[in-house]
């Protein structure tokens, strides 16, 4: 039966391709076509946070969680999921540092070009963690009933 901490790195990998794939959409919405921006009102830092606080900063609290969990035992499966994650967020955000260059000036705010380089911070960081936990934790102890008798 699967632990906590495999469903927990369950939603962290859901959250951080929902976090990549908002904020590619997003990047190309401000891109526009033909890269002349949008053609309606928007307020890039405002979204930005909200990006980011729906399912960026969820994704990266969860990877923590599923390693608080698995700190002391070994669970393969959540340390691959936690790689994943790390490997999604890394390149994802790689991708949308690269879509900065095709935003209209006028829409360029420094959380748009400082927030892709912290998440692949944080994705490289997440992929740490997650082969801490699928190589590097302790194996779990099976505890007998000969343990507890003297």
């Amino acid at each position: 039966m699967a632990k906590l901490e495999s469903w927990t790195s369950i939603g962290a990998i859901a959250m951080g391709s929902l976090f990549v794939s908002m904020m590619i959409s997003f990047y190309a919405f401000l891109a526009g076509p033909e890269g002349e921006g949008p053609n309606v009102d928007v307020d890039p830092g405002a979204l930005l946070a909200q990006t980011i606080s729906i399912s960026g900063a969820p994704s990266l609290i969860l990877a923590g969680v599923v390693f608080g969990l698995s700190f002391r035992s070994r669970n393969v499966f959540a340390g691959f999921i936690l790689i994943l994650t790390g490997l999604a967020l890394a390149v994802g955000m790689w991708v949308v540092d690269t879509m900065t260059q095709g935003i209209d000036i006028q829409f360029v705010t420094l959380g748009l070009e400082y927030a892709p380089k912290i998440f692949v911070i944080a994705g490289v960081g997440v992929l740490v963690l997650g082969a801490y936990v699928a190589k590097f934790a302790p194996q779990s102890r099976i505890r007998h009933t000969s343990d507890y008798q003297q």
